[in-house]
């Protein structure tokens, strides 16, 4: 088992277990920056914001990590890659991106350089130029860094505009971009929002040849502040924006052009608000990370981006994503942040860490053919697709596809034990439920198909359970309600941590084939639990991501199936259990 240890709380012994196959410093972390692949090492990096110093906030620096497989990592250092000493960046080194090395050996990080704080958006007015953008360049394949001697690149915010932020720079081809301007450039967008207006993203131009040369081209993204399309399907875009990337997804002959956003604002999700917090906890910092897919245009003055739909990239506590296009395999890899705002700072100073790393991500342009309905929803409502006319009586519907990235396979198969079931149908006559196993270790993974018919009411999962079910974490898929639910209320006997559910919407879609019938899609369960992370994903299109703290993994480590509904409405076809990931092997070194 990976790095378990006793640690005492209060007058009681409560074993504490580090995950074995998410990324966690000795200290706190935060945005994962800088991913990336250099083709001249082999290596794949990937940085992150840490105190080196601590399990809070503070003393922002920048850690790295690199691999040759994404799989297995290894510290790059035992001591930050970037740190604040600048007087430029003396308050910090906060969130970037790399620039792998071209025809030459040099690889760039850009980064915000923070010279004043505090600063954030709910507290106006934002101080000029708090934040300006930085690089650093190696020449020796990521081993050291050396800051430009041109800091800042950029002093701060444009000169014309008073901001509610001005961080988080992301560079990148976007082929799109130069065939409306016609001409070829790098793109750089640096996150945050206009004052009385909205959020945001400030885009540049910027040379290939001549990285630290920024041209200002504007506000890509004109949306109010608080803009939301659907209250069910889609995000509050809230107010400012954070780790704003640019990616161009294709399938086939069809593509979209999306953006990846970390939303801050003021409008806290109902389950969220329906929570009780424990005495002393802090409410949660209300932001979410989401996506919107859109059209480019250009004018005499400026380059805008217009949204037609969108949707959450994650319906948990899942935020800053940062992404890469693998250029070994042709895939956009997104890495995340799973922060812990649901625990205390007591608890995150017992365990030695405050933060990890979500699972890789591939997302991809999901398509989903001859689509005639839904569960529920008319298909018109649901904001988060993007329908095209196929035939008579059937749409194509397209949408942002996100699921573990493919090398999770190799981790499950490297387990210690994998179960696999025969196929069973809930209700039975006698039992709504069954119960499946008990995990031997703290990382499993849990993959179902489901098929459903319209006489069942929901599918559910007790995992993480003792024997009476007293403590349980329960996984439901509703399918009257269109959602799937995480509840924690039950998952422990501490009064310390914040157990509000999780929930995002989720809708089952029927189509019809070349045949004329009609059939509805099955249900597909990816779970991920590794110490206190829970990873949740379904049909390659919802993911959620939160912390559940259920203390005893030796006690409560039950799984159990359940359905409601008619009897046999819910047949699961296939189930495995994939128990010590990786052989229990940490991934990080």
């Amino acid at each position: 088992m990976a790095d378990s240890r006793v640690a005492k709380h209060g007058d009681s012994k409560r074993p504490v277990i580090r995950p074995v196959i998410h990324f966690t410093a000795q200290s706190w972390i935060n945005d994962p920056c800088g991913p990336g692949y250099d083709p001249i090492t082999g290596l794949y990096h990937l940085f992150y914001q840490w105190n080196p110093d601590g399990c809070d906030w503070g003393n922002m620096s920048w850690g790295h990590i690199q691999s040759r497989d994404m799989i297995s990592w290894e510290e790059a250092s035992m001591q930050p890659a970037l740190f604040p000493f600048r007087p430029y960046d003396k308050e910090g080194i906060f969130t970037g991106c790399l620039v792998p090395a071209g025809s030459g050996i040099e690889m760039t990080i850009f980064y915000s350089s923070v010279k004043h704080l505090p600063f954030h958006w709910s507290t106006p007015p934002y101080p000029r130029n708090a934040a300006g953008l930085s690089m650093a360049t190696s020449h020796d394949g990521g081993a050291t860094w050396q800051k430009s001697e041109n800091n800042p690149i950029l002093e701060g915010e444009p000169a014309e505009m008073s901001v509610t932020g001005f961080r988080d720079p992301f560079v990148s081809a976007w082929p799109a971009l130069d065939r409306l301007r016609g001409e070829q450039a790098l793109y750089g967008l640096i996150s945050g929002g206009v004052t009385g207006a909205g959020p945001t993203t400030f885009l540049y131009a910027v040379e290939p040849e001549r990285l630290g040369k920024w041209k200002y081209l504007g506000p890509l993204v004109d949306i109010p502040a608080r803009k939301q399309s659907s209250e069910k399907w889609s995000g509050n875009f809230g107010t400012n924006w954070e780790c704003v990337n640019f990616v161009t997804l294709q399938s086939d002959s069809v593509s979209r052009d999306f953006l990846i956003i970390g939303a801050e604002g003021d409008v806290e999700r109902k389950h969220i608000l329906d929570g009780t917090l424990p005495p002393g906890l802090p409410a949660r910092t209300i932001r979410q990370n989401l996506w919107m897919s859109g059209y480019l245009d250009t004018t005499v003055d400026a380059v805008k981006f217009h949204p037609t739909f969108d949707g959450f990239l994650d319906h948990g506590c899942y935020y800053a994503a940062n992404s890469f296009v693998d250029s070994r395999s042709g895939r956009r890899i997104l890495y995340g942040w799973i922060p812990e705002e649901d625990c205390s700072l007591d608890y995150a100073h017992e365990k030695g860490w405050n933060g990890s790393l979500a699972v890789p991500r591939e997302i991809f342009l999901l398509k989903i053919d001859r689509v005639t309905r839904a569960l529920r929803s008319p298909l018109h409502e649901i904001s988060s697709m993007s329908f095209v006319e196929d035939h008579s009586e059937s749409l194509t519907l397209i949408t942002l596809g996100i699921r573990p990235f493919s090398e999770m396979s190799s981790i499950r198969e490297n387990c210690r034990q994998a179960r696999v079931f025969p196929q069973f149908s809930l209700p039975s006559l006698e039992h709504q439920s069954r119960h499946l196993c008990r995990t031997s270790h703290s990382a499993w993974s849990l993959q179902t198909v489901v098929a459903v018919s319209t006489d069942c009411g929901s599918v559910a999962l007790y995992i993480r359970h003792n024997e009476d079910l007293s403590i349980r974490t329960t996984i439901i898929v509703s399918l009257m309600e269109e959602t799937i639910t995480v509840e924690r209320t039950a998952s422990s006997l501490r009064e310390d941590v914040n157990k509000c559910h999780e929930q995002g919407p989720f809708t089952l879609f029927e189509a019809v084939d070349h045949h004329g019938e009609r059939h509805w899609e099955k249900l597909h369960l990816d779970i991920v639990s590794d110490g206190d992370v829970l990873e949740i994903f379904a049909n390659n299109r919802f993911a959620l991501a939160t912390m559940v703290y259920s203390g005893d993994g030796v006690a409560n480590c039950g799984i159990t199936a359940c359905a409601t509904g008619l009897h046999g409405s819910a047949s699961f076809e296939s189930t495995r259990i994939f128990d010590g990931l990786n052989g229990m092997k940490p991934l990080f070194s």
